[in-house]
């Protein structure tokens, strides 16, 4: 199904805490000479003071140690408690000690102590921490609990939730958090890298639940965020097991030759489609294409193929002032809109413009959801991107079975 895996986190760790200030405005005086003073006794205030003392000095291992030898003293008052786990908490992520930072902050949020910015700082290191060592249900836990603290999601809250909650395989959860994430990392001005793999992991759960329309709605996104050949493969595929006919079939392969995504074998696929329509200089150009690129081979059946579709190429430039004119003198759509299929392979896209919309016009027609989809691509060439968005939306009314099509052309017009 050419699911992409997934590799590498989507957000690097930011995972160091300024404590410094925090703990030396808390570390009371040199001299205690009572047991207690502002709720320190004097063993444990020596041993914070010494452990900031190593920390400054870069000595993250002898800090760490003294911390765990004053908190193992036992009995902290809130004032030791807090003093001595933020000092832990500087010293292990300094240290680059993940697990003991995740324990540390834990227990500093279990106190019920931590309130405001504060809380909603720790528990942002302690998502990306967790999120880091891999442990993908707490990284989802510390997420959700940071989303409640913010009282709003970031878009990078949603990002490693739903990632989270992908690689916990919860993936109907997953979904539910992608779907807001990618909107949110839009607006955040994420770099397109990021705005990609939400809907590659996005597309991927939504694989797993089997929802066959939204894969394809991810698709069309990943379409227009970052073309690509595996995206365009997938999109393709959808659109075959739905049994998209002749028509929206062309009209997709025209959006991967026009983004230059189309695979190997879709070059034959676009050229049997063209000819099936009527449009031999498609084939034309997918025919030698494909032969190039080692899609179709290049054997005697082809070349009589290709021969004979430009042939056909010739007879229609020959015979073209021919059907102009009984196209014209006809007062029903069919001949102008078979003449503009005419003008279009021929490359001729602003008469192939002016026939659609003369075709439209006269009415009758029996595929009018087919002129207005090549009225649109031939507006697409010739830069009218507003006018053609209004026949890709008429398309898209005129029959629902290449809404999907006409949509993502509206999409891609509109980008």
């Amino acid at each position: 199904m050419l699911i992409r895996k997934l590799s590498a986190p989507l957000l690097a760790s930011a995972l160091a805490l300024a404590t410094g200030a925090i703990v030396t405005a808390l570390l009371p005086a040199p001299a205690v000479a009572q047991e207690r003073q502002n709720g320190w006794r004097k063993e444990t205030a020596e041993k914070a003071q010494a452990a900031q003392a190593a920390g400054q000095k870069g000595d993250f291992k002898e800090a760490i140690r003294l911390i765990k030898e004053a908190k193992a003293m036992g009995s902290l008052s809130p004032q030791e408690e807090q003093t001595l786990n933020e000092l832990l908490i500087w010293a292990a992520s300094s240290a680059r000690d993940y697990q003991l930072l995740e324990k540390t902050i834990e227990e500093r949020i279990a106190t019920g102590r931590v309130k405001g910015a504060d809380l909603v700082k720790k528990l942002d290191v302690l998502s990306k921490t967790y999120f880091t060592t891999r442990d993908y249900a707490k990284a989802a836990d510390a997420a959700e609990r940071l989303i409640q603290a913010r009282g709003s999601a970031t878009a990078d809250d949603l990002v490693l939730l739903g990632q989270s909650q992908f690689l916990v395989k919860n993936y109907a959860g997953a979904a539910k958090t992608l779907e807001m994430a990618y909107p949110a990392a839009r607006r955040a001005g994420k770099p397109v890298k990021t705005q990609v793999q939400i809907l590659e992991t996005l597309n991927a759960a939504h694989y797993e639940l089997g929802n066959e329309r939204k894969r394809v709605e991810t698709l069309h996104q990943l379409m227009l965020v970052q073309p690509k050949t595996s995206v365009f493969e997938q999109l393709v595929s959808q659109y075959q097991k739905e049994q998209l006919d002749s028509v929206g079939m062309i009209n997709l392969f025209r959006l991967g030759a026009e983004e230059n995504v189309l695979a190997k074998d879709h070059y034959g696929k676009y050229a049997d489609a063209a000819l099936d329509l009527l449009s031999p200089g498609e084939a034309v150009a997918m025919i030698e294409k494909g032969m190039a690129a080692g899609g179709i081979k290049n054997d005697d059946r082809n070349s009589r193929l290709l021969a004979d579709s430009k042939k056909q190429v010739e007879s229609l430039r020959a015979n073209l002032s021919q059907q102009e004119a009984e196209a014209r003198a006809i007062p029903t759509g069919e001949s102008e809109a078979k003449l503009a299929t005419t003008l279009y392979t021929l490359g001729e896209y602003q008469k192939a413009v002016d026939a659609a919309k003369r075709a439209l016009d006269k009415g009758k027609l029996s595929r009018p959801d087919s002129v207005q989809m090549l009225l649109g691509v031939s507006l697409m060439k010739i830069k009218k991107k507003q006018e053609a968005r209004t026949a890709f939306q008429a398309a898209a009314k005129s029959n629902p079975k290449i809404e999907g099509v006409a949509d993502l052309w509206d999409d891609y017009a509109a980008s």
